[in-house]
């Protein structure tokens, strides 16, 4: 993804489309040449392993992409009947959508896909298990949201493209590191950062999708307060739909669960205030207020102890990351720009401890006040469950935009931060 242009072949992107063409015929829609008008591949030719290294070694007149097309691939109907599924199988869902159902369905229904977007969530979908759906849960999410705050049909239309596209830059990303069953070590999770920035890029160069789409795919793991990914945007610099997306995607962990959706969903949302709109928590704090139903399915009392003691060791990581962070700031060796970058970790610690002071479990912790597990407490015990796994994420990912900017600002001051990454990347906290 170095080139300005798509016109080098991707060679992740292309191991994807041969796997798919193992099982679905992917041919040439037209002659594809390389940049000096040698023909390479013949209209209506079929894509074959063989022809791998001939489309990897040479740089092509246009964008491999561009350039075939797949029988039977995913089209704006595939879409709805997936949306439909999801909304069969996941009963939190139905309560989050209420009476905007009708509304959201209609955005989705006139959903249009390029020929390019469908080739590629086509390939995405065969060669990423569960990524096709993960698209359609985000776009749900994220059209409902915009329903809910009564935004135009064009502006949820927007909301839907960009949800349903926003991971496609991961198909351009070794995909061992979406395989794994291990948390991804900091130097491995920079390639995985990069997947919003090569999803505009694709969509920019390769499709005829509004800007406003392109910046929201852009800006899906950007937060308000600027801890987000890959550029830490902040306030006005993320666009309305970016915004929109961002809390979808940080939903959309939640919603597909079995137990408590509506209050894991507020108490995460609001358990680090400042990293989305206020506006957009709102929908879930009313939902949560006003819901009549039949009451969700609850989590059980055994479960729910399993996470204290993981809550405990997490907060037992925060005060140990300050304690390391004050050992830094007396370190000699420190150059001004490590200074600088320690005192970004240190105010974003400061974040994590007043939400946790917030909530009160510190306290619990330290005296000892939990209460026996029981019915009634069940509530109090999932408190300690979110906060330990809001807590615990953001711990890791401070980690790892503290290892990319010493990587891109201060390698010389690495050295002095390595114990404090190997803290704050406690697999505990994964």
């Amino acid at each position: 993804m170095a080139d300005s242009t798509l016109n080098s072949v991707n060679e992740h992107c292309l191991d994807s489309v041969m796997k798919l063409a193992e099982s679905t015929q992917v041919s040439a829609s037209e002659d594809i040449y390389d940049a000096h008008g040698t023909k390479l591949l013949a209209k209506g030719a079929a894509i074959a392993p063989a022809m791998k290294e001939r489309l990897v070694r040479h740089k092509l007149r246009k964008p491999l992409e561009t350039s075939l097309s797949v029988a039977d691939g995913l089209t704006a109907a595939t879409v709805l009947a997936e949306a439909k599924a999801l909304l069969d199988e996941v009963p939190a869902l139905k309560v989050f959508m209420g009476d905007k159902q009708a509304a959201i369905f209609e955005t989705l229904a006139d959903l249009s896909l390029h020929p390019v977007a469908a080739l590629l969530l086509t390939v995405a979908e065969r060669s990423r298990e569960g990524a096709f759906r993960h698209g359609v849960l985000v776009a749900l999410i994220s059209v409902a949201l915009g329903a809910h705050q009564r935004l135009p049909h064009n502006v949820r239309a927007i909301l839907a493209s960009a949800g349903l596209l926003h991971d496609i830059g991961e198909l351009y990303i070794q995909p061992d590191f979406f395989r794994t069953q291990r948390p991804l070590r900091p130097e491995e999770w920079k390639h995985v950062a990069a997947h919003p920035r090569i999803g505009q890029i694709v969509l920019d160069e390769l499709t005829d999708y509004p800007r406003s789409v392109i910046d929201a795919i852009a800006g899906h793991h950007e937060r308000l307060d600027g801890s987000g990914y890959p550029r830490q945007l902040a306030g006005d610099q993320i666009s309305a739909e970016a915004q929109v997306l961002s809390m979808a995607e940080a939903l959309s962990g939640i919603i597909v669960r079995q137990d408590d959706v509506l209050i894991r969903s507020c108490l995460a949302l609001k358990c680090v205030p400042g990293e989305h709109p206020r506006s957009l928590i709102s929908v879930f704090s009313t939902l949560r207020r006003n819901y009549s139903g039949t009451p969700l399915p609850v989590g059980s009392v055994e479960a729910q102890s399993v996470s204290v003691s993981k809550t405990q060791e997490v907060v037992k990581t925060l005060a140990h990351a300050f304690a390391e962070c004050e050992k830094i700031s007396l370190s000699p060796s420190l150059p001004k720009i490590g200074s600088q970058l320690l005192e970004r970790v240190m105010n974003r610690l400061e974040g994590l401890g007043q939400a946790l002071k917030a909530t009160g479990i510190e306290v619990c912790f330290e005296n000892g006040y939990l209460p026996a597990f029981a019915p009634e407490d069940r509530e109090i015990f999932l408190e300690i469950d979110v906060v330990g796994h809001e807590i615990s994420w953001r711990l890791r990912d401070i980690a790892r935009d503290l290892y990319l900017r010493l990587e891109n600002l201060a390698p010389e001051a690495a050295a002095v931060f390595a114990d404090l990454i190997g803290i704050l990347d406690n697999p505990v906290n994964a």
